[in-house]
């Protein structure tokens, strides 16, 4: 056990856990010395990354990262929610929202949004018709300026986003080294006392944290810490992913679309788009996802790679002076683009208990901190789960298996609720507090799959007519939003003033 204070800490893994981690720790620590070691061999998976509406506050607010900067660096585009090709077949489509629309109580109705969206969800907020307009969250203020709606997410390119925060970590006082890992040393009471590179430098610290990615070459790797599957819940395995260049307008939205054997996203970009078809092993080989992934978008190359991925988690991300971040901890897949979020839930779980504790490991602190990890991961998996057992866009082999035998974990209790209940705001009862995804989370996938409900709506004539005044409110409201080209190009000009356009 470390007793005294940390005061080196060397981080393992130069994707975007490492790096964030390694900023994260700075940032938190000032006096801390913090090494990043990576290995050049190693390749960046180069995919787009879809981001939740957490992920910019860290970056510009907990972090400082300039948004100037940022985009002129990384070029991203932004997320206002995801649009759903999922559930009933006779919806063409249903949004989930970054803007809590489930959650929210208009002065003007009498219930929650979600009673009047049981039967139509169309335009139940800003967000919601922004999406379906194609508009960003650049608005014209009434005092004629430009501003910049800050609650969304964002879509990034994984290389540039990379190369973008290796080029800050000196910023940020960070020795970034490059090497390969030849052997881990460790103390008598099983902590890791330091890491032999393969050019046999030594690279000792205090704590060292694994962000190898789906390796886990500390955490699963040295520490050995045992392993629990999804299997019961998430039933995906792999990707074939692939990109086009751009030829329609840029759309402020992930695309999630049901497929025979799994599922679709598509995220936008200035100059192009990525798509990315995760599928089940179980019931469809590489090649058949490949064919049927180019029959729906002709416009896809040949260039087409396979990632394969476990969806699971350790059962503890912190062993001995050894903490998991991102991956290497666990994965769980992208079907809520929950993987950088987790990694922010993960540094700022650590750097609140090593801020109380003085930067000591302190035991019971660390089992604390690994049950709320487990905490996190299984509440992922079990409102992923949601998705899986009540699509019913399409009658396959797979979609039936999903809907049979997809174990919902804790969010069975919540359905059951809703299944007598419908949407009423005593579900956050049955919701653990603190839980990522929460009440708005949960009505939204519910009510927008039409998961089948007892409760039958009672909204009277008065009732419809305020909904209806409503909707015409909040399509007025967005009147004065740019559509999302115009908007990239605005915010992409270098005279473009993000602290007050």
């Amino acid at each position: 056990m470390t007793v005294k204070p940390i005061e080196n800490v060397v981080v393992l893994g130069g994707g975007s856990a490492g790096f964030l981690s390694a900023m994260t720790l700075r940032r938190a620590f000032p006096n801390l010395r913090v090494r990043l070691v990576h290995s050049p061999s190693i390749p960046v998976i180069g995919v787009g990354e879809s981001t939740t509406a957490i992920f910019p506050p860290f970056l510009h607010e907990s972090l400082g990262l300039d948004r100037r900067q940022f985009f002129d660096s990384v070029r991203p585009s932004w997320k206002l929610g995801i649009r759903f090709i999922w559930g009933d077949p006779r919806d063409s489509h249903f949004n989930y929202t970054f803007d809590h629309c489930m959650s929210q109580q208009p002065r003007s109705l009498r219930k929650m949004k979600p009673y009047y969206c049981l039967e139509d969800m169309t335009g139940a907020s800003r967000y919601s018709v922004m999406m379906d307009q194609g508009l960003s969250p650049v608005i014209r203020t009434a005092e004629g300026r430009w501003g910049v709606d800050e609650g969304g997410g964002y879509h990034i390119e994984n290389g540039a986003f990379i190369a973008y925060l290796e080029s800050q970590a000196g910023v940020f006082g960070i020795d970034v080294i490059e090497g390969d890992v030849a052997d881990v040393v460790r103390a008598a009471d099983g902590d890791v006392t330091s890491l032999r590179l393969a050019d046999g430098r030594i690279l000792a610290a205090d704590a060292f944290l694994d962000c190898s990615g789906f390796r886990s070459f500390l955490l699963g790797g040295t520490m050995g810490e045992s392993y629990t599957s999804y299997r019961k819940s998430l039933f995906c395995d792999s990707a074939v992913v692939g990109s086009w260049r751009r030829s329609a307008p840029v759309l402020p939205y992930t695309t999630t679309e049901t497929m025979d054997h799994g599922w679709c996203w598509q995220i936008e970009f200035p100059d192009h788009v990525t798509r990315g078809y995760v599928f089940s092993s179980q019931f469809c080989d590489a090649d058949t996802a490949m064919r049927e992934m180019k029959a729906a978008n002709p416009q896809l190359g040949d260039d087409l790679k396979l990632v394969k991925f476990p969806s699971g988690r350790y059962d503890g991300f912190w062993r001995g002076n050894v903490v998991a971040i991102g991956n290497a901890s666990g994965f769980v897949e992208p079907l809520e683009a929950t993987a950088l979020h987790l990694i922010v839930e993960q540094l700022r779980l650590v750097c609140r208990l090593w801020g109380e504790a003085d930067l000591r490991i302190i035991p019971r602190l660390r089992d604390v901190a690994n049950h709320r990890y487990r905490q996190l991961w299984d509440e992922v998996r079990d409102f992923l789960a949601l998705h899986y057992r009540f699509n019913r866009r399409r009658d396959t082999p797979f979609w039936r298996h999903c809907r049979a035998d997809t174990d919902l974990g804790d969010a069975q209790e919540l359905v059951d609720f809703y299944c007598d209940a419908g949407p009423s705001t005593m579900a956050g009862a049955v919701i653990p507090a603190g839980h990522i995804f929460g009440y708005d989370g949960f009505m939204t996938m519910l009510v927008g799959q039409r998961v089948p409900t007892q409760y039958r709506l009672a909204l009277s004539d008065d009732d419809l007519r305020a909904w209806e005044t409503y909707l015409r409110q909040v399509r007025s409201e967005v009147a004065a939003a740019l559509p999302m080209a115009d908007a990239l190009k605005l915010v992409y000009d270098p005279a473009w003033n993000w602290s007050g356009a």
